[in-house]
């Protein structure tokens, strides 16, 4: 995995000027990685960089090249750049360095401008060991597709994080970060990661250029409710498909028999979505987001509830058997969550208590559409009670 990074980072490598000032590419040239050549000899190099030169970036035929060992121009990234060729025409005059066999070739300079443009001190750029992490976290559990690469940008970045589920009355004093924010991008897509070092990289943000064919309140409900079911933030979900839809009716053609669906044509969307490895959902939408379904997927049912799945698993289960019915034909009708209750010591004998932000459960109502049942669970969804 440690030469898919090597690889990719040639995108966004770094070059020391005659000054010794370091720079940063974040629109560099696309790198020439060619696997089926490999030469020991100079003027082959030479002549095959001469030869990209004129497909790429239309030399004349009559280009001449002039191939010499790296000096201080070097990028900071393994694999190490060993020759420096130089390719000049009439018009033109291009500057590459390539590894020791010629391998990888990049265009750094043309008519004595950098392709890169000035940017970041070395000092700023990621330690490889993040970088890594980072892209193997990517492909290991968030479906970066492992055999593309991506180019990989770092900044330095401050933030704040402990509070987030702290209400009053309680007092908070968030905790401050000084990190690193590192952002994987491929085509439309991206993936960035944000943490103090290797070992506590989270993934913040997922996007693909997919999801911008939605209408921003279309793309951000849908977001939120697989947010919710896959336990996620809503920014690190990734919408993978889209696909225009009239549904029939405002049960979106998911209806029951015990339901009533007005018929009428309501242009809307069917939206997959996932989550982390393996978790997927595909949800119905109309433009508006004012009905809205999840499809039965994974041995689940229809759903219009926003459980999050896995909890949802556990209430069917244990209602299969409490209401003797196949999980097929019953259906969640309300989710409430519940919250942890703060009351003062000194408040005098049944004050009522103030909600906190911290959740600590839901109230779940399932139903055969004969008989409900409304379950009480903790936050892991084990059943604390029923009724």
């Amino acid at each position: 995995m440690l030469q898919h990074l090597v690889n990719s980072t040639l995108l966004g490598c770094l070059m020391l000027t005659s000054s010794g000032v370091a720079m940063h590419s974040t629109v560099a040239s696309a790198p020439i990685i060619d696997s089926s050549f490999n030469s020991p000899d100079p003027k082959t190099i030479a002549e095959q960089v001469r030869q990209d030169a004129i497909a790429k970036e239309k030399l004349d035929q009559t280009a001449k090249a002039r191939i010499e060992r790296v000096g201080r121009e070097i990028w900071m990234y393994n694999p190490v750049p060993y020759w420096k060729v130089t390719i000049a025409d009439q018009h033109q005059t291009l500057v590459y360095l390539t590894t020791q066999e010629g391998r990888f070739r990049v265009l750094m300079s043309r008519n004595g401008q950098p392709t890169h443009p000035v940017g970041k001190p070395a000092q700023e750029i990621a330690p490889a060991e993040m970088r890594t992490t980072a892209l193997n976290s990517a492909i290991a559990q968030w479906d970066y597709p492992a055999k593309h690469l991506p180019q990989i940008l770092s900044e330095k970045v401050t933030w704040t994080s402990g509070c987030e589920n702290v209400s009053a009355p309680f007092a908070c004093d968030p905790v401050l970060h000084q990190g690193w924010k590192i952002t994987m991008l491929r085509q439309n897509a991206r993936w960035v990661f944000r943490g103090e070092t290797a070992q506590d990289l989270q993934l913040i943000e997922r996007t693909s250029g997919v999801e911008q064919r939605l209408p921003a309140n279309v793309r951000d409900e849908i977001k939120r409710i697989a947010g919710n079911h896959f336990q996620l933030s809503p920014s690190v979900v990734l919408i993978t498909n889209i696909d225009l839809q009239t549904f029939s009716d405002s049960c979106l053609g998911l209806g029951d028999l015990a339901e009533t669906c007005v018929r009428q044509d309501l242009k809307g969307y069917r939206v997959t979505v996932t989550g982390q490895k393996n978790q997927q959902q595909i949800y119905r939408i109309s433009n508006n987001t004012k009905f809205r379904r999840t499809e039965a997927i994974a041995g689940l049912p229809t759903r219009t509830d926003e459980l999050p799945t896995a909890i949802a698993r556990k209430v069917f289960s244990t209602a299969q058997k409490d209401l003797q019915r196949p999980i097929a034909s019953l259906k969640i009708t309300q989710v409430a969550p519940t919250f942890n209750c703060f009351r003062s010591p000194t408040d005098p004998p049944n004050t009522p208590c103030l909600p906190t932000k911290s959740m600590n459960g839901w109230k779940v109502t399932v139903t055969n559409n004969q008989k409900s049942l409304t379950y009480t669970l903790s936050l892991n969804g084990s059943i604390l009670g029923k009724h």
